[in-house]
């Protein structure tokens, strides 16, 4: 009982109470030795009358009591050092040692006491060791898992032990010697009352110690309920969210300072008053049958779950809140503990993000709105300016103007590839770019790539060059004119940004993915260029785009076709030294595909009556003209209800039908044509769908129309005319005198006619041929024979290279037999290849016979002279535009056919390119060299 009462004590945080306490285990425990020791003084009998002094008596108690509380206070320490529990110990046992012998020297007998010295200091040691035993006991078992009761009770068994060890010890060592006698004054014991008055001690000692033992509980227990609504209390006024307590019938007990703030009521004004008060119609009215339906149900609509309702504020404001609500069960209440937080933020800010959600939407809506409508608008006239231009090169024009009306076509055609490049964009954008998955083989496709690229390589004076894997499978799955346009892309751009150096292509395998890289050693980038590389209509800075032109689609195209394809692209880029790009593509192995032995030419139908619907005059002209020039006859509406209203009155074989136009579109003009075709049980007439769109839905929207085909602007003769044979439903009647005409030509030397139509006249197409023949002869020949250690792959990009070259000049036979040995060269037969290498240059002397002889210059020193003179004053024009940094396409186009006509074809390109490109120095470079090789040819002719 001590014990505890001194641990209370330690616990306590009243300095008053932790005295009380450990005064109250000082009496207990002293109280208890004494009580202990004259316990066993009854049962020491002597046979002589014992007496006890009473000063004495009451004295002994003193040791007692100081012994204990020392012993009480260290026990109430939270740590004692080694030093103090020995000294603790010595007092403590030096304490109940004292006790006992004052005690002892309170008796009154005829016998003399006597003490065995040995025993006393026995008694002593006893004594001093016991209760240091006690008092390690009491922290020593602090490292056991012992629980707090059980160590009380082993340390108070010990200290007990310590105090009746010392008592027993002392009394073996006191002697009694002499005769008993009566002894004269003191105290009497008599054995019954002794012991009703050392219970009644000790009872009354109890008594306090538990009063003592509950005051203190009492007050610690108070002091922690205080402290813990303290901290509730802190807690709830400094809550961000507010807090409110309710009973069963909703009335408010809590309203802490969030819930203030949050609905403007002070507390004092909102308890005792029904929680209603704080909900907006017509929650206010139902909240009463709500608590009322929980409590006999059971079931919770916002008890236990979290939901979003709107508050109340005392100036009739509403405010969106999120509410949860607990349950507390309390002996005979029940209350409801509710938690509010104030969302209005929150609901601005999704409310924002809504916004520009919906902004961002109808952004995307109008920016494919607007390229929907700027792919009809721009591809309408284009389809006039393409097909307009190309009707007139097939005209008699002479020089200048053949030159012009390629510019045109040149220039038209690149507007076309940018348009289709940001339609690309947009279609990737919304996943509406399906890829085709065919056979084709990535060799071809890489020579194909350098063979496009070289001349712009070439005419930059840059080398490019392809390595392929040697142990690389042929062919591929995939689609291939994605991974050109990935690869023209690429290398485009190494070429454009390269001003000297090299540009390399490189194609590898491993792991069933193909890994292509494009170095160069251009103008490199920043790290931060690279960062924003990939992005739409990006380039590095504006000055590339100024230096360089583009749009910056190339890259973007890129990146979306590789990762459409499921494959990666990175870059590393030093500035100043150049770029590699990588490019992983996971194509599986393919087959080799069924190619057909020659292309079929475009179809020819049979005679059509056709019904042209445009609401483009020019449109309507082109293609009237190219329809009639076929051999069809034609009626033309300018919109959608003329359309219909002829082809009620006239009969066709087939309705070409723009799909916009005013009035009544296309599709609208369809439906109303296939409703009159249902009502008077006329045959179906094929419908083809005319347009600049390029979108899947359009495509969607004529087959739900009616419409039967569908033909992409600008016109393209041969496709439409494919695309009607197919919508018929008959094979294309080819000419058979055109077919005559045509099988032998495949193995003529010379296809005059058709290099004619190529080159748009004799002399300029002669020109290209001597041009060709000098270069296989002098600049590039080929070899007599092949080395043993020869090159096959550059050898069969040569071969290919010569194919596409002999094709242009339509030399069916050399095209055809370059074409054959780059075949074998493909499937690796060189042995068949070496023995008919030596017709390459039978083909080549026999073209070199039937070559027309090329005019005599002193026959033409006359035009020569005069055309050296204009060609003198066009350069010297073309030169102040090109250092004013100036543009003159026109007077570009003249320059350009001067000299093609005096054979410097590449110059013209490179002239063309740098113009284009704005390279106003490299322009000035070229014309230079030309306006001294011009004086030149005045003076040598002059002289003749």
């Amino acid at each position: 009982m001590a014990l505890q009462t001194a641990s209370m004590a330690a616990s306590t945080q009243s300095r008053l109470y932790r005295h009380i306490g450990l005064g109250a285990g000082a009496i207990a425990l002293g109280g208890g030795i004494w009580t202990m020791h004259f316990i066993g003084m009854l049962a020491f009998e002597l046979p002589a009358p014992v007496r006890y002094d009473t000063t004495i008596t009451l004295l002994s108690v003193v040791p007692a009591l100081l012994a204990s509380w020392w012993a009480l206070h260290l026990l109430s320490q939270s740590y004692v050092s080694r030093s103090r529990l020995i000294a603790g110990g010595v007092l403590v046992g030096a304490g109940i040692g004292a006790m006992h012998y004052t005690g002892m020297a309170a008796m009154q007998t005829p016998l003399q006491m006597r003490y065995d010295p040995a025993m006393f200091g026995l008694s002593i040691v006893v004594a001093v060791g016991m209760a240091m035993l006690a008092l390690w006991v009491r922290y020593g078992l602090r490292r056991t898992s012992l629980g707090r009761t059980p160590r009380l009770i082993i340390s108070g068994l010990v200290m007990g032990l310590a105090i009746a060890a010392m008592h027993f010890t002392g009394m073996v060592a006191v002697r009694f010697i002499g005769d008993p006698m009566p002894t004269q004054g003191g105290i009497l014991l008599n054995t019954t009352y002794a012991s009703l008055a050392l219970s009644s001690f000790t009872i009354t000692v109890t008594v306090m110690v538990v009063a003592v033992n509950g005051l203190i509980r009492a007050y610690d227990l108070n002091r922690r309920i205080q402290e813990g609504s303290s901290r509730l209390q802190a807690t709830l006024d400094t809550a961000v969210d507010g807090i409110i307590t309710i009973d069963s019938k909703g009335i408010i007990h809590d309203f802490n300072h969030s819930a203030e703030r949050l609905f403007g009521w002070r507390a004092d004004e909102v308890i005792g008053s029904n929680i209603k008060m704080l909900m907006p119609e017509p929650y206010q009215s139902a909240h009463d049958g709500y608590l009322h339906n929980y409590q006999s149900t059971g079931q919770a609509k916002v008890i236990g779950v979290g939901r979003e309702v709107v508050g109340l504020r005392r100036d009739g404001s509403h405010v969106p809140l999120r509410l949860a609500v607990g349950r507390v069960d309390l002996p005979g209440q029940l209350l409801f503990v509710g938690f509010v937080t104030d969302i209005s933020d929150r609901h601005t800010l999704e409310s924002s993000l809504r916004e520009a959600a919906q902004r961002a939407e109808q952004a995307a809506a109008a920016k494919s709105t607007f390229l929907a409508t700027m792919s009809h608008e721009i591809r309408t006239p284009m389809n006039a300016i393409i097909g307009f231009t190309d009707l007139l090169l097939q005209t008699r024009l002479d020089a200048i103007q053949r030159s012009h009306l390629n510019t045109v076509r040149d220039s038209s055609r690149s507007l076309l590839r940018l348009l289709n490049d940001i339609l690309d964009t947009t279609k990737m954008e919304k996943g509406r770019l399906e890829l085709e998955h065919t056979d084709f083989s990535l060799r071809a496709l890489a020579m194909q790539i350098e063979s496009s690229l070289r001349l712009s390589a070439t005419a930059k004076k840059l080398a490019l060059h392809t390595q392929i894997q040697d142990d690389m499978p042929e062919y591929y799955r995939g689609d291939p004119l994605r991974v050109l346009q990935i690869l023209t892309n690429l290398v485009g751009n190494a070429i454009k940004f390269t001003e000297t150096g090299r540009v390399d292509i490189a194609f590898s395998s491993a792991a069933g993915q193909i890994h292509i890289t494009v170095s160069d050693t251009g103008i490199g980038m920043t790290p931060e260029q690279v960062g924003r590389l990939f992005q739409p209509f990006t380039q590095a800075d504006a000055s590339i785009s100024r230096r360089f032109g583009g749009t910056g689609l190339g890259t973007a195209i890129s990146r979306q076709l590789v990762e459409l394809m499921n494959g990666t692209i990175s870059v590393e880029s030093e500035l100043g030294k150049g770029s590699t790009f990588h490019v992983t593509l996971p194509l599986p192995v393919g087959q080799a595909p069924h190619l057909a032995d020659e292309p079929r030419p475009a179809p020819t139908l049979p005679k059509l009556h056709i019904l042209i619907a445009d609401d483009v005059p020019q449109n309507l002209q082109l293609l009237g003209l190219v329809l009639e020039n076929a051999g069809h006859s034609t009626r033309r509406a300018v919109d959608g209800n003329d359309a219909v209203e002829q082809y009620r009155s006239n009969s066709f074989d087939i309705v070409l039908m723009d799909v916009h136009m005013p009035g009544a579109d296309g599709l609208q003009a369809t439906r109303l044509i296939r409703q009159h075709e249902r009502e008077t049980g006329q045959t179906r007439t094929p419908i083809i769908a005319l347009t600049a769109s390029v979108m899947a839905d359009d495509r969607e929207a004529a087959a739900k129309a009616g419409m039967d085909g569908f033909a992409l602007k600008p016109l393209d003769p041969p496709r439409l005319f494919t695309e009607i044979a197919r919508v018929l439903g008959t094979k294309p009647a080819h000419d058979v005198a055109s077919a005559t005409l045509q099988k032998p030509t495949t193995k003529a030397v010379i296809d005059t006619q058709a290099g004619i139509k190529l080159w748009g006249t004799p002399a300029d197409y002669e020109l290209a041929l001597h041009n060709f023949v000098r270069n296989l002869t002098q600049t590039e020949p080929l070899p007599q024979e092949i080395p043993e250690n020869a090159d096959w792959d550059a050898l069969r990009f040569h071969l290919h290279r010569l194919r596409g070259v002999a094709a242009n000049l339509a030399l069916p036979a050399l095209s055809t037999l370059y074409g054959q040995l780059e075949d074998l060269i493909v499937q690796q037969q060189h042995a068949v290849v070496r023995q008919r290498f030596s017709e390459v240059h039978s083909a080549l002397e026999q073209l070199r016979s039937q070559l027309p002889k090329a005019p005599e210059q002193a026959d033409n020193h006359t035009n020569l002279a005069a055309s050296s003179k204009d060609m003198q004053q066009a350069l010297m024009r073309l030169h102040g535009v090109a250092m004013r940094c100036e543009f003159d396409d026109a007077l570009l186009g003249l320059v350009c056919s001067h000299l093609e006509q005096r054979g410097a074809r590449d110059d013209a390109g490179a002239l063309r390119d740098a113009m284009n490109a704005f390279e106003f120095t490299q322009a000035t470079e070229i014309i230079q060299r030309h306006l001294g090789a011009s004086s030149l040819d005045d003076k040598n002719i002059a002289e003749t």
